[in-house]
């Protein structure tokens, strides 16, 4: 899988481009067709200072996203690719089903 980290208004360590490597890997474990990923991170306008993550990832003919924010850029990803978790094992099922509409 490709992916391609996009850090706004911020320099990005490694620590944090290691974390994002490591969890975007954790997510090939429940489907492996995944053709590419992006992730973007960037400070929160919110008064609170959170964190802001988005991730895209492409698969065969769609593309899942999900975006969070959180005190830290590590919890946000965390919470982003638990949804994307979710969406990948509904998009699996609907790949294995036989109903003919399914794919859509």
């Amino acid at each position: 899988m490709q992916s391609q980290i996009t850090a706004r208004d911020f320099d990005l360590y490694p620590d944090l481009r290691d974390h994002v490597d490591s969890r975007l890997a954790k997510l090939e474990r429940y489907y492996d067709g995944i053709i590419s990923a992006h992730v973007v991170l960037q400070a929160s306008n919110a008064p609170s200072g959170d964190k802001k993550a988005e991730i895209n990832i492409d698969v065969y003919q769609k593309r899942l996203s999900a975006d969070d924010t959180a005190p830290t850029y590590e919890q946000a990803i965390n919470q982003c690719v638990d949804h994307l978790r979710r969406q990948l094992k509904k998009y699996k099922a609907r790949l294995r089903s036989t109903d003919k509409d399914a794919h859509r």
